[in-house]
């Protein structure tokens, strides 16, 4: 079995000759190639476009894919081994009613030798025949922005090698990284996850990061560039204002790892304490605050208490 959590073909396509990139007309993001089915796809607003026969910067037709997805995975894997049935679950392998069910009743019967998939195939599912695991490219969780990256990667490496080996059979499991050194990457795999969390919550505890500190995001949004960064300004002086001497720490306004996302400008406000307590009695008030600035009903905006994702 074979897990790589990015469907699709590829994540970007290119030009050699002039370096255009796919890129979404309504993010700050690439759009994926789904080679199948000739399009380009953003997978965070869902916009869709045809694969252009020549690039449509310089008009070169030496476009190629960069990356890789399960799709991309399952071509190669076909080429080496062309009398070798393979499975590939992922959202566009399974969009027909039943599809999910009826390929994991033909894998459990040992009618796929090779198995391809994203998080669908390693949720719980019980294979008794999966000897080898082999998780595919997982320094994204070792330098993500997040973070909860490191934690997410440690997680889901033990969820996945948890396919391997559930029987009488040994299970072996290996992980293609470019960081084979990386030092928690290292403990995990010699110690496992409860020396891990423990490393990661002593980083976490000289960050100052959650557990050890309480957080709230404030987030905004708006077709018009400038609104959100406005709006959440004047929040920060309200909060700052409403907190006097709490000990809350504000960081930003600032824009959204992911600025743009389906046509809208992004924009973050971070409010931290050390204590559970100072945060919540000032909370309230803030809200109410917010709720009152000119700026609140032309933009759209959440709080987010104990945020799990900062994008």
């Amino acid at each position: 079995m074979l897990f790589l959590n990015r469907r699709g073909f590829a994540p970007v396509l290119t030009c050699h000759a002039c370096g255009w990139l796919s890129e979404c007309p309504r993010c700050d993001a690439r759009m994926t190639l789904h080679l199948g089915r000739r399009l380009l796809w953003c997978h965070h607003c869902g916009q869709q476009q045809p694969v252009p026969p020549a690039c449509p910067s310089c008009q070169s037709p030496q476009l190629r894919p960069l990356g890789q997805g399960t799709e991309r995975l399952e071509s190669v894997l076909a080429r080496q081994f062309p009398d070798t049935p393979i499975a590939r679950i992922d959202r566009d392998s399974t969009q027909r009613k039943g599809a999910l069910q009826r390929l994991l009743t033909a894998i459990r019967a040992g009618q796929y030798p090779l198995l391809i998939g994203t998080q669908m195939l390693a949720k719980g599912h019980h294979f008794p025949q999966v000897t080898l695991v082999g998780i595919i490219d997982v320094d994204q969780g070792l330098f993500g922005a997040d973070y909860r990256a490191g934690e997410r990667m440690a997680q889901q490496i033990v969820q996945v090698a948890g396919r391997a080996g559930r029987v009488e059979k040994r299970g072996r499991v290996l992980i293609q990284t470019r960081h084979p050194d990386h030092p928690l990457l290292q403990t995990l795999i010699h110690q496992g996850y409860p020396a891990f969390a423990r490393e990661a919550l002593a980083e976490r505890q000289a960050a100052r990061l959650p557990p050890f500190s309480s957080q709230v995001l404030l987030r905004a949004e708006s077709t018009r560039a400038e609104h959100p960064a406005a709006f959440l300004q004047a929040a920060l002086e309200q909060g700052r204002a409403l907190a006097g001497a709490a000990g809350l720490e504000f960081w930003g306004p600032v824009p959204a790892p992911m600025e743009r996302r389906a046509g809208m400008t992004r924009a973050h406000l971070l409010v931290q304490s050390e204590g559970r307590q100072a945060l919540q009695q000032w909370l309230p008030g803030w809200l109410e605050r917010l709720s009152r600035l000119p700026l609140a009903r032309r933009v759209r905006w959440s709080l987010d208490v104990d945020p799990q994702e900062m994008l």
